[in-house]
C-alpha cells in the first residue's frame, strides 16, 4: 500500500512539473511580451494562480493509470503495470502536443487553444496547406524535447515505485486495493470539480488580472479544451434555430429596431453621473405590489419607487444570471441553453459599458456575496477592465451561507466601498440571498401568503428588500448620492406564487427602477409604461450621457419615445416576443405549439415569427463570436 500512496503522490508532482515547464515555454514562445502584460508581478502570479485548474487536470490524468496500478497491486499481473505506464506516456504526449499547439495558436490568434481550433483537424490537408513546413518541424522538435526527458523521468524514476505486496494474501491485497481505489475516486471527484461547493470550478478560477495575457498563462490548456468541449456538447444543433434565411429573419424584426425620429428624453441632471447597477437575484414583479405583486413582500422597493422612475413593463431577456448580467452590461442577448460569457474565447468580442466609461475617468468595481467563478463572471468582468472585484473570499469576517455571504452583510459593505470611491465611479452589485438554498437568518417576522408554493423564495426576496431599504436610507446621507444614478434591475425572473408557464411573458416580467440624486426631480415618482428589455438599458444610459451606442446592436434607446414598445425574451428550451398586442412563444423543435395570450388569432403567427427570427439571429451571432 505504501508504494501506491507514494506512486500517487509522485504522479501529482510529475504533472505539476510538466505544467510548469510547458507554462514557461508558453511565455517564452510569446516573446517579446512587452505590451502584453503591464505588471511584472502578474507574470510571476500567472504561474501560481492556475493551481486549482492544474489540480483538476492532473487528477483527470492520474485516475485511469492509477486504476491499472491498483489492479497490478491486487492481481500482480505485469501487463496491468505496463498499461499504467503506456497510459501515462499517451497522456503526456497528448498534453505536450496540446500545450505546444496552444503556444503556437496564441501567437497567431491571441486566444487559448479550443474546440474551434481543433475542428480544423477534421480536414488535415487544409491544416498542412496553411501551416509552413518550418512550423510543422518546430512543432515535432519541441514536442520531442519535452516528451523524451519527461517520459524518461517517469519510466526510470516513477514507474519502478509501483510495486505489489507478494508477502500478503490475495484477499488482503484485494480489500486494501479496492478501499484505496474507492478513496481515490471519491477524493478525485472532489478535486476535479474544485471542492465541495455548489458550483464546480471553471477557467475563471485562474483569472486574477485585467491583463488577458496573464490570465491565459494561468489557464491550463488541456483543461481549457475539456471545458470548451463540455460547453460545445450542451449547445444545440444550429438547425434547431433555423426557420428561414437570415435575410428574412432580419426583415421580420427590423421594425423593432427602427425609429422614425432619433431623439432622447433627458431624465438626468448631469451628463457624467456616478453609476451603480444593483442586480436583484431572481426578482419577479409577482413579488412587488406596486407592480401588481404580493402585498407586503417588498415594502422598501415600493417606497423607493416613489423616489425614482419605475419601469412597469420591463422584461428580462435571460433566465439565468450569467445571461442576465451581460444582457444589461453588454446588451448582449441570450440564446436558449447558451450563456455566451461561459465561452471565454468569445468574451473579448463583447462590448461593455465599462469600456465606454474608462476613457471618461470612471473607476470600475463589482461586488458579489458569492463566488464570481459562477458562469465565468470573473473572467468576463476582468476582460471588461473592472479593476476591483469583491466577492465571497473577501468577506471572511461574516457568516457564510452555502452560496456565499448574505445581503444583510454585503449591502453595508457596498456602502463602505462607495464611500471610498473617487468620483466618477461605476459600481456593479449582485445580491445573493434570493437564490436557493435560502439559508439566511430572517431579519423580521414577515411571512408569505398561505398556499405559496414558492414560500422560501418569496420570503428571501422580502429579506433582500429589507436590507436594500437600509442601504438606501444611509446612501442618501452621503455626499456622492446627489450625483449618482442607481439602476436597480433583476438579472432574471423566477417561478412565483402565480406559477406561470416559463414560456409566458408574465414569467419574464421583472422589476426595474432608476433613482438617485442624478435623476431630475420631475421624474421622481413617475412610471415608464412602455415595454422595455434589459437589453435596452445600455443604449438608454449612453444616450443620457450623450455617448455613442453603435457597439450595442441589440440595444435600443429606451428613452426615445419613438422606440417600439416590445421585448424579446428567452426561457430554457425556447423564446418569446411581446408587444402591445400580446405575446407569443414556443420551444425549439415544437413551433406548432405556440403559447400566447393574443385575442386576435391573426397576430399570433407574426409575433411568433418575430420570436423565432430573433433567436435565430442571436444564435448565428453567438456561433460566429459577434
Amino acid at each position: 500500500m505504501k508504494s501506491l500512496v507514494k506512486y500517487t503522490s509522485l504522479l501529482f508532482v510529475f504533472w505539476f512539473a510538466v505544467f510548469f515547464f510547458n507554462r514557461l515555454f508558453f511565455v517564452l514562445y510569446q516573446m517579446p511580451i512587452t505590451g502584453k502584460i503591464k505588471l511584472q508581478s502578474d507574470l510571476y502570479k500567472s504561474f501560481i494562480e492556475g493551481y486549482q485548474l492544474d489540480i483538476s487536470t492532473s487528477t483527470i490524468l492520474i485516475l485511469l493509470p492509477l486504476a491499472f496500478g491498483i489492479s497490478y497491486y491486487i492481481f500482480e499481473h505485469i501487463l496491468l503495470k505496463r498499461m499504467a505506464g503506456i497510459l501515462i506516456s499517451v497522456f503526456l504526449l497528448l498534453y505536450i502536443m496540446t500545450s505546444i499547439g496552444d503556444a503556437g495558436l496564441y501567437k497567431e490568434w491571441n486566444a487559448k487553444i479550443n474546440m474551434q481550433a481543433l475542428e480544423h483537424f477534421s480536414n488535415p490537408s487544409e491544416v498542412f496547406k496553411t501551416v509552413s513546413p518550418k512550423l510543422i518541424i518546430l512543432f515535432f522538435v519541441f514536442a520531442s524535447c519535452f516528451f523524451v526527458p519527461f517520459n524518461w523521468v517517469y519510466t526510470k524514476k516513477l514507474h519502478p515505485v509501483l510495486r505489489t505486496d507478494s508477502n500478503s494474501v490475495f484477499k488482503k491485497r484485494m480489500w486494501k486495493g479496492i478501499t484505496y481505489f474507492l478513496l481515490c475516486v471519491g477524493f478525485g471527484i472532489i478535486l476535479i470539480r474544485g471542492g465541495l461547493t455548489n458550483i464546480p470550478i471553471n477557467q475563471s478560477v485562474a483569472y486574477f488580472s485585467n491583463d488577458v495575457f496573464a490570465n491565459d498563462i494561468a489557464v491550463n490548456p488541456l483543461y481549457n479544451i475539456m471545458q470548451d468541449a463540455t460547453i460545445k456538447t450542451n449547445i444545440p444543433d444550429t438547425n434547431l434555430y433555423k426557420f428561414r434565411s437570415n435575410e428574412e429573419a432580419h426583415a421580420l424584426i427590423e421594425d423593432d429596431y427602427s425609429v422614425s425620429k432619433d431623439t432622447t428624453i433627458s431624465i438626468l441632471n448631469t451628463k457624467r453621473p456616478n453609476l451603480v447597477f444593483i442586480f436583484l437575484e431572481s426578482w419577479s414583479t409577482d413579488n412587488v405590489s406596486v407592480l401588481g405583486g404580493i402585498e407586503g413582500c417588498t415594502p422598501q422597493f415600493n417606497a423607493l419607487s416613489k423616489e425614482g422612475l419605475l419601469f412597469t413593463q420591463a422584461y428580462s431577456n435571460a433566465y439565468v444570471s450569467d445571461q442576465g448580467i451581460p444582457a444589461v452590461l453588454s446588451a448582449y442577448p441570450s440564446v436558449s441553453r447558451v450563456a455566451v460569457i461561459n465561452q471565454p474565447s468569445k468574451v473579448p468580442a463583447l462590448h461593455c459599458l465599462s469600456e465606454d466609461l474608462i476613457p471618461l475617468g470612471y473607476s470600475l468595481s463589482f461586488m458579489f456575496g458569492g463566488d464570481l467563478v459562477y458562469g465565468n463572471l470573473r473572467g468576463y468582468l476582468l476582460e471588461k477592465k473592472f479593476t476591483e472585484l469583491i466577492e465571497q473570499k473577501d468577506f471572511i469576517q461574516y457568516p457564510q451561507g452555502r452560496l456565499g455571504v448574505h445581503d444583510a452583510y454585503t449591502y453595508p459593505e457596498l456602502l463602505k466601498n462607495l464611500h471610498k470611491k473617487k468620483e466618477p465611479f461605476f459600481q456593479g452589485f449582485f445580491t445573493t440571498s434570493s437564490h436557493m438554498p435560502y439559508d439566511y437568518t430572517p431579519s423580521d417576522s414577515w411571512k408569505s401568503p398561505k398556499g405559496d408554493q414558492e414560500k422560501q423564495y418569496t420570503e428571501a426576496v422580502h429579506y433582500s428588500d429589507l436590507h436594500m431599504g437600509k442601504f438606501f436610507t444611509e446612501a442618501k446621507k452621503q455626499g456622492w448620492y446627489k450625483n449618482t444614478l442607481f439602476v436597480v434591475v433583476a438579472d432574471h425572473s423566477h417561478n412565483t406564487i402565480k406559477q406561470w408557464n416559463p414560456a409566458t411573458a408574465m414569467h419574464a416580467h421583472i422589476p426595474m427602477l432608476m433613482l438617485g440624486g442624478a435623476l431630475k426631480d420631475e421624474w421622481k415618482g413617475k412610471t415608464w409604461d412602455k415595454i422595455v428589455s434589459q437589453l435596452d438599458i445600455a443604449s438608454g444610459i449612453l444616450h443620457q450621457m450623450e455617448l455613442k451606442s453603435e457597439h450595442y446592436i441589440w440595444s435600443r434607446n429606451l428613452f426615445n419615445p419613438y422606440t417600439p414598445s416590445s421585448a424579446f425574451y428567452v426561457f430554457f428550451g425556447g423564446a418569446g416576443y411581446i408587444n402591445e398586442s400580446g405575446y407569443a412563444a414556443s420551444r425549439q423543435g415544437d413551433a406548432k405549439n405556440i403559447v400566447t395570450n393574443c385575442i386576435n388569432p391573426n397576430l399570433i403567427t407574426p409575433l411568433h415569427d418575430k420570436a423565432m427570427s430573433f433567436q435565430q439571429l442571436v444564435y448565428e451571432a453567438v456561433s460566429k463570436k459577434q
